[in-house]
């Protein structure tokens, strides 16, 4: 038993250490200072009366097949976990677009909002059609799912 205590003292002692030492990052609310793999682009949204910035990834390859894909994130996740999906993709000549939705990663986190998947596919569709965008495919996971049925 102290073994397992002394062993948890220890790596607490080391994650403070690491901290302190400015290895970890502290991340805001709208993650500021976490790098995504991509170049990150915003449109302004005028959503229930609030001015709203929505990030998105648009992966445009030298090799450009003129098919698009849009990846949408989950619950609680961001785009920025695509990123080896969205490597893969353009690999193979998609231009690839991934949002976070609003209230979600880079996005505005706006107070005494209406989250539904009408108004987040409504967000989804202003962002297609500001990139002129009239035909993609669109794969999500977990809540990106049920919003991808609301885009078709």
């Amino acid at each position: 038993m102290r073994h397992l205590i002394l062993t948890i003292f220890i790596l607490f002692a080391s994650i403070d250490v690491n901290a302190q030492q400015g290895k970890l990052k502290a991340l805001d609310v709208n993650l500021e200072n976490y790098e995504y793999p991509f170049a990150v682009h915003y449109i302004q949204l005028n959503i229930q009366k609030q001015q709203l910035k929505m990030e998105y990834m648009d992966i445009k390859p030298s090799n450009y097949n003129g098919k698009n894909v849009m990846l949408l994130h989950g619950k609680n996740f961001n785009g920025a976990y695509w990123k080896n999906t969205i490597l893969s993709l353009a690999k193979e000549g998609y231009r690839v677009i991934v949002p976070d939705q609003i209230g979600f990663g880079k996005s505005s986190k706006p107070v005494n909002f209406q989250y539904t998947f009408q108004q987040l596919a409504q967000n989804t569709k202003a962002l297609l059609d500001s990139l002129n965008i009239k035909k993609t495919a669109v794969l999500g996971h977990s809540m990106g799912g049920m919003l991808a049925t609301r885009l078709c």
